[in-house]
């Protein structure tokens, strides 16, 4: 049982723990671990009614939701400035190879999403709390690969809707020091209304597809 002494013992060494100053650490990086991006699909087909189908191409005006999680690794690598002993800068370059697959049926349209890979540029800005704990929020540019097909009860042919679209992120994240040299990370990552442009379909409707993605990564990190 603690006596008066040890407990004031311990309570200075978790004091000791929280508030000790960042150590500097300038220097280059690369981190990598597991990837699970939810892509959230939103359709939306325009007929110019709300009345029920009136044929193979028609239907009322309606938009439909699908989203799906996919597990995948991430490898990245950058540079961090230490500003000043609590705050830095950081930038990166990451590779995903990602797995969300999505499907919407719309009225007389099956609009199928498969997300390929992504691979961006972050910029971080971070906050040294204590010596092990540290905090930062980032901005930056992904780039998205996805293939696509959009299909028709009425017709079986499909259309092709592979396509590149660029992004802004936006999040943050927290790491926690292991050891001089190593540490791990979690962070999570936002993309909100990412458009992209689809062919009039074969019922002669220009259908609208939305795409948002949250992305949480968790990883080990290196500096060298």
């Amino acid at each position: 049982m603690f006596d008066r002494k040890s407990l004031l013992i311990a309570t200075l060494a978790a004091s000791v723990f929280v508030s000790t100053p960042a150590r500097a650490e300038t220097g280059f990086y690369i981190h990598g671990g597991l990837n699970a991006t939810t892509l959230e699909q939103t359709n939306t087909r325009n007929t110019g009614t709300n009345l029920p189908n009136d044929g193979p191409a028609g239907g009322p005006s309606i938009s439909v939701i699908d989203k799906d999680t996919g597990a995948s690794a991430y490898l990245a690598g950058g540079y961090q400035y230490q500003i000043t002993p609590d705050f830095f800068v950081a930038v990166e370059v990451f590779y995903a190879d990602e797995t969300a697959n999505s499907k919407t049926f719309n009225s007389v349209k099956t609009t199928d999403i498969e997300l390929d890979q992504s691979y961006g540029l972050d910029v971080k800005f971070g906050h040294n709390v204590t010596d092990k704990l540290s905090i930062y929020g980032l901005i930056g540019i992904t780039q998205f690969e996805f293939d696509g097909q959009a299909a028709y009860t009425f017709a079986p042919p499909t259309d092709d809707l592979s396509d590149e679209e660029t992004a802004f992120v936006y999040g943050g994240g927290l790491e926690i020091q292991l050891t001089d040299r190593w540490s791990t990370l979690a962070e999570v990552r936002l993309v909100n209304d990412l458009e992209f442009d689809t062919p009039v379909d074969r019922g002669g409707v220009q259908a609208k597809d939305e795409l948002e993605f949250s992305i949480i990564r968790t990883g080990l990190k290196y500096r060298f």
